[in-house]
């Protein structure tokens, strides 16, 4: 367990930084819900070539096979519930990176799910 455990917090680590990566990534580009429709293919060409947009789908690749790596060795049950100590990179790294705002009631929603995880990981 404590090698798997150590697994999961490389690959959320790793997962939460893409997920933060490729909003950065996008906000460069514009909603895209909102565009008029002769630029839509501009803006998803710009898309496409954002270093930080690739860099995010580069490390969301790496979580997945870091992700079926765990799913081998342990199960579901138990790996992708502990997947949700995501919400705290996500939650730092967006606000170091994003310049995000993480409001107390956010944390404590965090904090929930992160002890929820706890009761997971012990059974």
């Amino acid at each position: 367990m404590p090698k798997t455990l150590v697994l999961v917090l490389i690959a959320t680590l790793i997962g939460g930084t893409g997920h933060v990566l490729l909003s950065k990534g996008m906000r460069s580009v514009g909603d895209l819900t909102e565009a008029p429709a002769l630029r839509l293919g501009a803006m998803v060409a710009a898309a496409l070539t954002s270093p930080w947009l690739l860099v995010g789908v580069a490390l969301q690749a790496a979580f997945f096979v870091m992700y079926l790596t765990l799913l081998s060795r342990a199960p579901v049950t138990q790996v992708l519930p502990l997947t949700a100590v995501d919400y705290i990179v996500v939650a730092l790294v967006a606000r170091l990176l994003l310049a995000e705002a993480v409001t107390p009631t956010r944390w404590a929603g965090i904090l929930l799910i992160v002890a929820g995880v706890f009761l997971v990981s012990r059974t």
